[in-house]
C-alpha cells in the first residue's frame, strides 16, 4: 500500500519536479520557500522520496524500500541539520559537520540528502561554511532548504540553488484537506476563517489552545484599534499579558494584521498572514501606510522590551500609549 505524505495543492510544482526526475535534471540544491504553514517540510519529505525512490517510473511510489525508511525517519543516506541557539539557526560547527558527512558515499543507493528545515536562521558564518559545499557538491549530494523568505539567504548562496515557491491552497482545498483528518466541521470552518488556505496555521489552530486565544485577542486588537478604542485596546493587552507566553504569540499575530493593513491600504494582491481579514480592511480604512509602520514599530518595541526581562504588564501598558499617539 502506497503512503505517500497527503500533500494538497501545488499540483504545478509536484509535476515540475517528477518531469526533472524523468529527464534526470533534479538540482542538487532545492530551496522551497513559502509562508509558514504552506506545507514546505511536507513537500521536502516528498522531494526527498522522489530523489530515492527505487520505482523508475511511478517515483515517489510510497512503497518500495526507501521510500518507507524515509517516512518512518529511519533512512541511512537522508540527514537533517540540527539547530542550535536561540534563534533555532545552525552553527558553524553543524555545517561543518554535513560538510564531512557530504563527503561520505552513500548507504543504500547514489544519493545522499541533506534537509535545512527553517534555514531563515541560518547565520551568515554558517552560509558562508556551506557555500563551497552547495557551489562544488560532491555528485552524490543533494542539499534541500526550506525557509519563508529567500530574502534571509545570501545571494551567494541563493545562487547556487533552486528556489521553487510553495503556496497555501484554496480554502476549499482546505477544508477538505482537514476533514480528511477527521476535525469537526464547525472547528474546520473557525479555522479557515481565522488562516484561509494555510493548513499548517488551520492544524495548529485546532490542536493549540493558546493559538485560539492568541488569534482571537490579535483579531479583537485589530478591531479595537481600527475604532480607537484605547480602554479595549489596554483591556485586551493587558489580559493577553498575564502569560507571556501568550502575550508573545498574540503580538506575532497582531503584527501580522498590522502588515495586512498596511498593504490593503496600497490596494495590493497579496497572500496575508494575519488572522482576521475584516478587522485589517477597517484597519486599512481608517489610517495611512505611515500610521501602521509606525505601530509596527510600537509592537517591535514591546517584543525588545520583553526579551529585556521588562515586565509583560508594563509592556502592555507602553504598547497601548503608543498605538494611541501613532
Amino acid at each position: 500500500m502506497s503512503t505517500l505524505p497527503q500533500i494538497a495543492g501545488n499540483q504545478a510544482l509536484l509535476s515540475e519536479l517528477r518531469l526533472m526526475r524523468q529527464q534526470n535534471h533534479l538540482p542538487h540544491a532545492l530551496l522551497l520557500h513559502g509562508e509558514r504553514g504552506c506545507g514546505k517540510k511536507l513537500l521536502a519529505q516528498w522531494f526527498t522520496m522522489l530523489v530515492l525512490c527505487e520505482d523508475e517510473a511511478n517515483a515517489p511510489c510510497g512503497k518500495c524500500k526507501n521510500c518507507r525508511l524515509i517516512l518512518h525517519g529511519t533512512h541511512p543516506d537522508v540527514m537533517t541539520a540540527e539547530h542550535s541557539g536561540k534563534k533555532m539557526g545552525y552553527s558553524v560547527e553543524t555545517v561543518r559537520e554535513i560538510r564531512r558527512e557530504a563527503a561520505i558515499l552513500p548507504n543504500n543507493g547514489d544519493i545522499r540528502i541533506f534537509l535545512f528545515p527553517d534555514a531563515d536562521g541560518m547565520s551568515i558564518q554558517a552560509q558562508n561554511a556551506l557555500l563551497k559545499s552547495v557551489e562544488e557538491p560532491p555528485a552524490h549530494a543533494c542539499f534541500v532548504f526550506t525557509a519563508e523568505t529567500i530574502g534571509t539567504l545570501l545571494p551567494t548562496l541563493l545562487s547556487r540553488m533552486t528556489a521553487k515557491a510553495v503556496f497555501p491552497v484554496t480554502e476549499p482545498e482546505c477544508v477538505s484537506a482537514l476533514t480528511a483528518r477527521d476535525y469537526p466541521a464547525a472547528d474546520i470552518q473557525a479555522a479557515v476563517s481565522r488562516f484561509g488556505g494555510n493548513i499548517g496555521k488551520c492544524i495548529e489552530y485546532l490542536s493549540d489552545e493558546m493559538l485560539r486565544t492568541a488569534s482571537d485577542t490579535a483579531a479583537a486588537l485589530t478591531s479595537a484599534l481600527a475604532q480607537m478604542q484605547e480602554y479595549d485596546l489596554l483591556r485586551l493587552l493587558t489580559s493577553a499579558a498575564a502569560d507571556k507566553d501568550l502575550f508573545r504569540r498574540t503580538l506575532e499575530l497582531f503584527d501580522c494584521q498590522l502588515r495586512d493593513a498596511a498593504v490593503f491600504s496600497l490596494d495590493g494582491e497579496f497572500r496575508r498572514l494575519g488572522c482576521d481579514r475584516a478587522a485589517a480592511e477597517a484597519l486599512a480604512a481608517k489610517l495611512t501606510p505611515r500610521r501602521v509602520m509606525r505601530m509596527h514599530g510600537a509592537v517591535t518595541e514591546a517584543f525588545s522590551d520583553l526579551e529585556g526581562n521588562v515586565s509583560a504588564a508594563l509592556t502592555a501598558s507602553a504598547l497601548c500609549a503608543a498605538l494611541c499617539e501613532a
